[in-house]
């Protein structure tokens, strides 16, 4: 049960938050909206649409760097703290450092859950509208597919023919290189029906799809069958990849459902699974990290100079997004458990913070 101390302990936490928040935002606004104008020049791009890009992009990126809002937030409140002495006062009346940081730890684990429950719904529809506007104006490309409940659907052009298709398949193996059960539907320049091919197999290599068990039926002409057709198109595999839907711009309440979805049809979802698994342990890694700031300001006064404690904390959080980073490659290669990689880094951080915490005992015992 919160008592006076523990909610003014509160509140200090929470005004170091908003105060850190606001300013990596501002951070975040100047140095995104330099990188989205970096990208748009030459492209005769209009501002507001820059400022678009720069907005929508905005929560993705908030999203990003809250670790490093709770770490430095948490580390700025116990600094306000040593240096008030309120934590002298506070630790005269028998009240612990480690029970100084449990408000701290209980207030961004719960502003965890509220980031990965209520706000990345939001972040995943305005990293959509980030996603249309990057492929309208910077890119100047349309996606080439889009995955349904029913099958994958690609947009491509065949030169030789000189035709637009629409090519569905029920599933796809080897990251879209092979349709399984397909149907193309063609059109002229002028959008007109031209005919439809059917086909058990399609093979994507170097600029064709070598589609096997092949039914032609023409617009004006009866239908054929051939066992084996290499088919024109402008598709690389590297297309069916990069147009399918990002892992931030679908929800937390949708991604485990998607990911089956995705293995069900012979897609990779690793992209998926590791960002979902972020996005579960976000709540314990941010948590994480108020102990770890908590550790190492344990035995600071107040009249102790904090220049060290901020050069140290640089240093760890350098170190921790280094770790992170790690584990991510080792995940998305699965050379680890996706579900490992996410969790390992708040256990290591956690165990690093009471390591801190025990270190004079240690040090003790093994001298």
């Amino acid at each position: 049960m919160l008592n006076r101390l523990n909610i003014y302990i509160l509140k200090k936490f929470l005004l170091a938050f908003f105060v850190t928040f606001l300013i990596f935002t501002i951070i975040l606004i100047i140095g995104d909206f330099v990188e989205q104008f970096r990208k748009a020049a030459g492209k005769e791009i209009a501002i507001n649409i820059i400022m678009q890009l720069t907005f929508y992009n905005l929560p993705n990126l908030i999203q990003f760097t809250m670790p490093l809002t709770a770490f430095f937030g948490s580390v700025i409140t116990f600094i306000i703290l040593i240096r008030n002495s309120e934590k002298i006062i506070i630790g005269s009346i028998g009240i612990s450092h480690f029970k100084i940081t449990v408000p701290g730890i209980v207030l961004y684990f719960v502003i965890g859950i509220f980031f990965i429950t209520v706000a990345n719904p939001l972040i995943a529809i305005f990293d959509e509208r980030y996603s249309e506007l990057e492929y309208r104006y910077i890119d100047k490309v349309d996606k080439f597919a889009s995955i349904t409940k029913n099958g994958i659907w690609l947009k491509q052009e065949n030169d030789e023919k000189k035709v637009n298709s629409v090519l569905y398949a029920k599933n796809i193996r080897d990251q879209g290189k092979n349709l399984i059960d397909f149907m193309v539907l063609e059109y002229d320049q002028n959008g007109s029906f031209q005919g439809r091919i059917d086909g058990s197999l399609a093979k994507l290599d170097k600029g064709y799809w070598i589609m096997e068990n092949v039914q032609i039926t023409p617009k004006y002409d009866s239908a054929s069958f051939a066992e084996k057709i290499y088919y024109q198109t402008n598709i690389k595999p590297e297309d069916i990849t990069d147009s399918l839907s990002t892992p931030t711009s679908i929800s937390i309440w949708r991604l485990a459902k998607f990911i089956s979805f995705l293995e069900d049809l012979g897609y990779s979802a690793i992209d998926f699974k590791m960002h979902f698994y972020g996005l579960i342990f976000l709540p314990f890694f941010i948590a994480s990290l108020v102990l770890l700031s908590s550790s190492l300001v344990i035995n600071l006064n107040q009249n102790d100079k904090f220049t060290n404690t901020v050069i140290i904390s640089l240093i760890l959080i350098f170190i921790v997004y280094f770790l992170s980073n790690l584990f991510d490659a080792l995940g998305s290669t699965s050379q680890i458990n996706p579900i490992l990689s996410k969790a390992l880094l708040p256990l290591l951080i956690t165990l690093l913070s009471l390591i801190i915490y025990q270190y004079k005992r240690i040090k003790r015992i093994l001298n």
